[in-house]
């Protein structure tokens, strides 16, 4: 029941960014019993967070009386009280929690809002990872105010420059983070590689909890335990690998609003690794969503951003990447002679690429790959005979997972149909549904149910074949099979 009082009654602002408690309050003894076991006086605490305030690019600066007020029961604000966590943490050699020293309540990201904080783009890593903890923790128990969340086309303006032009909160003296296999940030890579695969084999709806409860148990840590700007980096080089398949996994389970979210705060990690190539994968794949939901327009302009952020880089894959999300957005819209232009650069692109110089996560963008990106494009523009061809070029039996077979197959079957072959068109749409299997897949579902439409459209119900594809889906859904009744 709501008291009437305002949250913040009993609290007014101090110099050193912080609240002060004017209504008595216990004492916080569990910052006390930390700041003993890492054998600090108030003035060193105090010392110690000014230090880890001006790395972090923050404007707070307690002296020992703050930390009395703390001590007394005085609630700091929460970049305060990370910084506080960050050096007590740093002299400990170990992770300190929120909870430990008697912030939990406080900093748990409670005075986050989900439907609108999160999808902006974080003004620092430590909002971001804040907000990345607030919305996994709804997500995990399928809070609505992030699963029947929108998509939001409003502030993907500000994101994208946010994202080209926000600072990061370091100096560029390393170049970018290699990304490599030791340590923290290479035992978070290898696991999220280990989930795309589960993505590929089975879905977004399978492999997302595993994920989720990764991201609680060893991410979030890992992110507010971060120490030293080489460190530091290659864990939110890590974590917005991670970010980006949290993002992935939501779009593809149909909760387009989380996905949005996830690929927003993923932007700000990797803008504070200096990783480029993970900022252009983020942003292509929110073309990717737009595209599918029908925002055309934002879907060029991140495929575009993404291309922005390629320059002077060397990964030929990625860039095709990024080249091939805008042919695909101008298709949507019409543009053929853009979608054109912007697939030969793709495959121009493609063409001269040096797997050497390649990261690790755009292995999946292969020959096969492309051709699927160019057989959606001529889905799209209307041109039967470039589907199918691009279609059957998009499939390697022996390479192709089963999921991605199901895809290019119905996208082919609709080149099929609309050059008039009709038991082609459907024996193509059984395959897919057969390759399909128990995939947890949103979109597999929409393709399929979209290709259902389009039979229902063109009076093809009596036909033998559809029929006997219509008893066929029952077993799957029937919701779908209905759309051939």
């Amino acid at each position: 029941m709501h008291s009437g009082v305002h949250p913040l009654a009993g609290y007014r602002e101090t110099g050193g960014g912080e609240a002060k408690v004017t209504d008595k309050k216990a004492p916080n003894r569990h910052l006390e019993t930390v700041m003993t076991q890492a054998a600090v006086t108030n003035k060193g605490l105090a010392a110690r967070v000014r230090a880890e305030a001006a790395r972090s690019g923050l404007n707070i600066s307690p002296d020992h009386t703050s930390v009395k007020r703390w001590l007394d029961g005085g609630h700091p604000h929460e970049d305060t009280i990370r910084c506080i966590a960050t050096a007590l943490g740093t002299k400990l050699g170990r992770v300190v929690t929120f909870d430990e020293i008697g912030f939990g309540s406080t900093a748990a990201g409670t005075s986050i809002d989900l439907a609108q904080d999160a999808v902006l783009f974080p003004a620092s890593p430590s909002r971001a990872t804040d907000v990345l903890d607030s919305l996994t923790a709804a997500d995990m128990t399928d809070d609505s105010a992030v699963n029947s969340t929108p998509w939001d086309p409003t502030p993907v303006p500000s994101v994208i420059t946010g994202y080209l032009f926000s600072a990061p909160n370091w100096q560029d003296t390393l170049g970018v983070p290699n990304g490599g296999h030791d340590g923290l940030a290479g035992r978070i890579r290898a696991t999220v590689r280990t989930l795309v695969d589960l993505d590929f084999r089975y879905g977004g709806g399978h492999s997302r909890r595993l994920l989720l409860a990764y991201w609680r148990a060893e991410i979030v840590p890992a992110l507010r335990g971060a120490r030293g700007e080489t460190a530091s980096r290659a864990i939110y080089a890590a974590a917005a690998d991670a970010a980006a398949m949290l993002g992935w996994s939501a779009y593809d389970a149909g909760h387009h609003g989380a996905a949005q979210r996830y690929y927003t705060q993923g932007l700000r990690l990797a803008r504070d690794a200096g990783d480029a190539l993970m900022g252009a994968k983020i942003l292509s794949n929110l073309s990717h969503q737009a595209n599918y939901l029908g925002n055309f327009n934002e879907a060029v302009h991140f495929a575009r951003a993404a291309q922005s952020t390629m320059l002077g880089l060397k990964s030929r894959t990625v860039s095709s990447m990024a080249l091939a999300m805008e042919a695909r957005a101008l298709a949507s819209l019409g543009d053929a002679r853009g979608s054109g232009t912007a697939l030969n650069r793709a495959e121009r692109e493609f063409a001269l690429r040096v797997e050497a110089e390649d990261p690790e996560w755009i292995a999946y963008f292969d020959a096969l790959e492309l051709a699927g990106e160019a057989a959606h494009c001529f889905r799209e523009l209307g041109q039967a005979q470039k589907t199918q061809l691009f279609a059957a070029q998009a499939i390697d039996l022996q390479l192709t997972p089963a999921r991605t077979q199901s895809f290019i197959n119905i996208v082919h079957a609709e080149g099929a149909l609309a050059a008039g072959n009709l038991d082609e068109a459907v024996t193509l749409a059984t395959r897919s549904v057969e390759l399909a299997g128990s995939v947890q897949s949103s979109r597999q579902l929409r393709y399929l149910t979209d290709f259902c439409k389009t039979l229902a459209a063109g009076r093809h119900l009596d036909h033998p074949s559809v029929r006997d594809l219509a008893e066929g889906l029952i077993l799957k859904d029937r919701a779908l099979a209905a759309h051939l009744r």
